[in-house]
């Protein structure tokens, strides 16, 4: 059996906006999970992009900057950043065929929040500022190791992510951003201690997870996190 294509967009990221740039650990993750990695540049107009999702198994959404808040119909908030229309336009795009067509789809940090947008949902723009809490989200502003644990996040019981993980599971965190109004057919299935939503799912999908941490830093190390590209591989085989 050939090894599934997971296709992941690839977004211009660097700080001169020259480079499109994508994070080691996604791709080493996919290909440790027995997939094998299709990177797409955001840059392609949608005709080509639907071209390339039909011929792919699965979708991986990856973390970055934030989602133009146009999209769910809010002001642009002063910590709101790093916007790229392209970019929003592709990963909304990809979402919506995946769910459309019953496609295998995992987002992760960023990628979690694209997909509640894309289906109806809205987002906290700035969870410091605007739902504070004693944990520790935004671990880019510290001087955290990209593995360390930071906070648990709950699972509910019955869920796909509680099958993976189990019910408590330690995380590491780098967001600002988190769902504020969740998205059509998703259900909430995992959250920190606080309330900030950590883990959403389509229950009547073959595979339709979003977390809000960055699982791809902690798979060399821990099988739990890995077991969350085996499962998207191992649907996307189906």
């Amino acid at each position: 059996m050939a090894q599934p294509r997971i296709l992941i967009p690839i977004p211009i990221q660097d700080a001169e906006r020259r480079r499109y740039t994508l994070g080691k650990n996604y791709i080493h993750s996919v290909i440790a999970a027995g997939g094998v990695p299709i990177l797409v540049p955001t840059a392609l107009d949608d005709a080509t992009v639907h071209e390339l999702f039909l011929t792919a198994d699965a979708v991986m959404l990856t973390g970055g900057d934030d989602v133009d808040p146009a999209l769910f119909g809010e002001e642009k908030h002063e910590k709101t950043g790093g916007v790229d229309a392209d970019r929003d336009r592709v990963e909304m795009a990809l979402t919506r065929w995946a769910v459309a067509a019953d496609t295998p789809l995992l987002g992760i940090c960023r990628g979690i929040q694209v997909m509640n947008v894309a289906l109806g949902g809205s987002l906290i723009q700035d969870v410091p500022s605007q739902a504070p809490s004693e944990l520790t989200h935004p671990g880019h502003w510290h001087s955290a190791a990209r593995d360390q644990v930071l906070h648990t996040v709950v699972c509910d019981a019955g869920t796909r992510a509680a099958a993976l993980l189990g019910r408590d599971v330690g995380v590491n965190s780098f967001h600002h951003q988190s769902i504020k109004r969740v998205g059509d057919r998703f259900v909430v299935t995992g959250r920190a201690p606080d309330g900030i939503v950590e883990a959403i799912e389509i229950p009547t999908q073959r595979f339709c997870l979003g977390v809000q941490w960055h699982p791809e830093e902690m798979a060399a190390g821990r099988a739990d996190m890995l077991d969350i590209f085996r499962a998207l591989v191992h649907s996307a085989q189906k």
